[in-house]
């Protein structure tokens, strides 16, 4: 397997199925500002919320096989195995599907990830050990804390800066390694001292 990550912005993402399946699939792809369309003559609670806020377009009906056509992304999340299947035949080759009943008949699998902002860190035991996948999450969970968030940020505008001040590739190096200094993840004051001596 081949892992990546994808860029969904504006990208039409289409789900078909609106159970618990559904609603977890969307809460992964929710603010990822893709068009995300769910085809279901019903909706999980939550599902509905998203329909109603906006965050997602609902179409209140069974799947017609010119669902796929325009979708960047394809997730068949029905009950139906035949309907999951129906779905996958009416995909084109350079589409992203993922059947959720059938990993045969994917070609992507959602995967376990820790996020802390730019941070994001993916786990995938390829199917082997889901539960693993989620006790490695919980392990990475404690030793990447909430902290992890303001110092990728940091760490964004430290090396943006250095780029743009710095031209001796030498000390361009140094101060990119120093970054990595564990006293630049908690304290704002030395964050603040080290900004202010790049030039």
């Amino acid at each position: 397997m081949y892992p990546v990550m994808l860029n969904l912005e504006n990208k039409r993402v289409l789900i078909v199925g609106g159970g618990e399946i559904a609603t977890k699939k969307t809460n992964m792809l929710l603010g990822q500002n893709a068009q995300i369309v769910i085809i279901s003559p019903a909706l999980t609670n939550t599902l509905h919320t998203y329909s109603v806020n906006g965050e997602i377009q609902w179409l209140k009906r069974e799947f017609e096989i010119t669902d796929t056509r325009d979708a960047f992304l394809v997730i068949a999340a029905t009950n139906d195995r035949e309907v999951n299947a129906t779905i996958r035949e009416n995909c084109f080759d350079n589409q992203l599907v993922n059947v959720v009943d059938s990993p045969d008949d994917s070609n992507f699998y959602n995967v376990a990830y820790l996020e802390r902002g730019k941070l994001k860190i993916a786990i995938s035991t390829e199917g082997a050990s889901p539960l693993l996948a989620k006790q490695i999450k919980s392990d990475l969970n404690e030793f990447f804390d909430e902290s992890y968030e303001d110092y990728l940020n940091f760490l964004l505008v430290a090396r943006e800066k250095i780029k743009l001040l710095v031209s001796d590739e030498e000390r361009k190096y140094k101060l990119l390694q120093e970054l990595l200094e564990e006293k630049f993840r908690n304290n704002e004051e030395e964050r603040k001292q080290f900004l202010l001596n790049i030039f």
